[in-house]
């Protein structure tokens, strides 16, 4: 069976508040998929998903694995670019831990293993 990525732009999820971006995410990686985010999640984003995957972790959704890269910095200078229409550099990756096998980071690179 093929692992499927999906890749949501950042005109997807701007405007939309913390919570609405964690039901996206939350919906397609419960559907088996890897999520490829093109703006990166806040640490207060990634808080509030691991926090919310752990009280929906059941025997068919085991939880999930997600790493961010570049710029995950929520200051005055990243809100205001956010605020003005712009994008901040970096990604995020999530995927559910039934399909992620390893998450290596560096500064410069992710590499997520992955497999059925």
């Amino acid at each position: 069976m093929a692992i499927q990525f999906e890749f949501i732009s950042s005109d997807t999820v701007m405007g939309k508040s913390s919570e609405e971006k964690i039901n996206i995410i939350m919906k397609s990686v419960r559907k088996d998929k890897i999520l490829v985010l093109e703006e990166p999640l806040t640490p207060a984003e990634e808080k509030l998903l691991i926090m919310k995957t752990m009280t929906a972790i059941t025997r068919d959704f085991p939880g999930i694995e997600v790493c961010s890269l570049g710029n995950t910095v929520d200051d005055l200078k990243s809100r205001v670019i956010k605020f003005l229409g712009g994008k901040t550099s970096g990604l995020t990756v999530v995927g559910p831990s039934n399909l992620v096998h390893q998450v290596k980071r560096d500064p410069n690179k992710l590499r997520f293993v992955a497999g059925k």
